[in-house]
């Protein structure tokens, strides 16, 4: 089982933490019969209810939301602090993929700049891994913001991920103890 981990600052939690993780599941408060409260759908994505990314609103979704960070931080104790930022806004969004009424996926961006985004959260549920929907949340969203630059750093067993997705990569070297980091970079389109 994969996990993809970015722009993290703690080590990587055991992965037998994963291999109990049970499917994320929608809260109750989506209606599936409507599109979702507050979100945004990108890039002209099906009116069907799955395979679509949408900014994850404060009061949706939030269980599953704080399951994916946890699969990207490896630390529970700060979930409750990142997941606030993301309700706030203020250069700080969370993007879901729904895919078969499930959150599958999550994107978490930080805006630095009008022209540079990072992504700083990366994490798809281990039910629906290995069918794209990592790259997918990264395609999606750089189909609507095709005018930036997007990057993020990353440990060596997601580099090859953002490699495949056209990212440059380059060292920073051993930021952690025994633990290199890399830097990837996609720019934008001329």
């Amino acid at each position: 089982m994969k996990v993809f981990y970015v722009s993290i600052c703690m080590p990587k939690a055991s992965s037998m933490m994963f291999n109990s993780m049970p499917a994320l599941h929608m809260n109750k408060d989506y209606n599936s019969d409507s599109s979702v409260s507050g979100s945004i759908a990108f890039s002209g994505e099906g009116q069907d209810k799955d395979g679509r990314l949408v900014q994850l609103q404060p009061g949706l979704h939030v269980q599953a939301a704080r399951q994916l960070l946890t699969l990207c931080m490896g630390d529970a104790q700060h979930i409750e602090a990142i997941y606030t930022q993301y309700a706030a806004g203020n250069s700080r969004y969370l993007y879901g993929w729904l895919q078969k009424g499930d959150l599958a996926g999550i994107l978490g961006i930080h805006i630095c700049s009008a022209d540079r985004h990072e992504i700083a959260h990366l994490a798809v549920d281990p039910a629906h891994q290995h069918a794209g929907i990592g790259s997918r949340l990264i395609q999606t969203y750089r189909g609507k913001y095709a005018h930036i630059q997007l990057f993020a750093e990353t440990d060596h067993e997601a580099v090859g991920f953002y490699r495949k997705n056209g990212f440059v990569i380059s060292s920073l070297g051993e930021k952690y103890a025994g633990v290199e980091r890399f830097h990837c970079v996609l720019s934008a389109d001329c």
